[in-house]
């Protein structure tokens, strides 16, 4: 059985409410990690037929671990994924106004 929309959203923020304290004791690369985490539970959610989140979603399956074994190459590569992000974003506003 599929679970609803609101079930699947509760256990996200559910995630990022119990992920707030543990942030507080963990290395910025760990708390950053949840926050992305976080957002790919929400495209997972979202995705649909997104291309672009598809393979976001695939990016962040490729780098996810490096948090936990390499941080200098998590955060370098955490900075090539906003960059992703914030050209998706610009190219979605642009293309929304016309």
């Amino acid at each position: 059985m599929e679970r609803s929309m609101d079930e699947r959203l509760f256990e996200v923020i559910t995630h990022l409410v119990a992920s707030a304290p543990t942030s507080l004791e963990e290395t910025p690369s760990l708390a950053a990690f949840r926050m992305v985490d976080a957002a790919h539970r929400l495209m997972a959610i979202v995705e649909g037929d997104d291309a672009f989140l598809a393979e976001a979603r695939a990016d962040y399956l490729d780098h996810f671990n490096l948090v936990m074994t390499d941080q200098v190459a998590f955060d370098a590569w955490l900075g090539e994924y906003v960059r992703t992000f914030t050209g998706e974003a610009l190219r979605r506003t642009r293309s929304n106004l016309g």
